[in-house]
């Protein structure tokens, strides 16, 4: 998530925000709502074999993925985020891994002492409201790559020819369409990005928070702008009792998100 700031250095509007501190470590209950439970088989499947590889988690929150990546054998995990609350929960949730406070949308202060071999982000990109921010966030993973290096990452699901339906009652979430036909702030050409929505998680208590979905084409002409190639892959769900039961045909239906995975041009 990027900072809250009237403008960009570039005069630009800002559609960042820091929603997150006030949500906090409530944002770990989301975890157990079956939506949510396709992220980590589906990010398994796409890293691979990591181990002794330097890791960046960017946007890390209350370090879920920062210790996921520790437990698949890197030999050293860093996670950033703008939310002061999230990293104090990381922090005490995995007070072994490195966490710091940092806008992950513009170059990374204090800066990272190496590049990386693997940059992930667990629902970092599609808090970028326009595309010079999304572009932004790319240039951010590729100044951090290190040669040969790999990106990967999770957000909303570019490909739903339905995005502009809401999702009500949606597997423990309920995903509102704010604006069917978001346009940038600023943009006189009016060009429509995609929509956004609020998700509400049905915890106890519930919260809720608001995503920009962009269409794929705006994700690949922004990741091109900084130097990477994008390549999607589908989401997978959990291999347990309730596969091929027909549970999740709802939601392979209209995933709530897709895997991405980036190297440089």
């Amino acid at each position: 998530m990027a900072s809250e700031s009237a403008s960009a250095a570039s005069g630009a509007v800002s559609t960042q925000n820091t929603q997150y501190d006030k949500i906090g470590t409530k944002y770990n209950s989301m975890h157990e709502l079956p939506a949510i439970e396709p992220e980590k088989p589906s990010v398994i499947a796409v890293l691979g074999d990591i181990t002794g590889k330097r890791c960046l988690d960017l946007a890390c929150g209350t370090g879920r993925y920062t210790h996921l990546l520790s437990t698949l054998g890197a030999a050293s995990v860093t996670g950033y985020d703008i939310s002061s609350a999230m990293i104090a929960g990381a922090r005490a949730a995995y007070p072994g891994l490195t966490f710091a406070v940092a806008d992950c949308s513009r170059p990374l202060a204090p800066p990272p002492p190496h590049p990386f071999d693997l940059i992930f982000a667990g629902w970092f990109l599609n808090y970028a409201g326009t595309p010079a921010e999304l572009a932004a966030m790319f240039r951010v993973i590729e100044q951090n790559l290190a040669p040969g290096g790999r990106f990967v990452g999770i957000t909303t699901n570019v490909h739903d020819a339905q995005m502009r339906l809401p999702k009500p009652d949606f597997y423990g979430l309920d995903i509102e369409v704010l604006d069917p036909r978001y346009v940038a702030p600023g943009d006189d050409g009016g060009e429509v990005l995609g929509i956004k929505a609020r998700v509400v998680a049905q915890t106890a208590p519930p919260f809720g928070f608001d995503v920009f979905q962009f269409e794929a084409d705006v994700y690949e002409r922004c990741a091109r702008e900084a130097g990477l190639r994008l390549r999607w892959r589908d989401p997978v769900v959990p291999d347990d009792e309730r596969k091929g039961t027909g549970f999740w045909d709802r939601w392979l239906e209209r995933p709530t998100f897709v895997v991405v995975e980036a190297g440089r041009i």
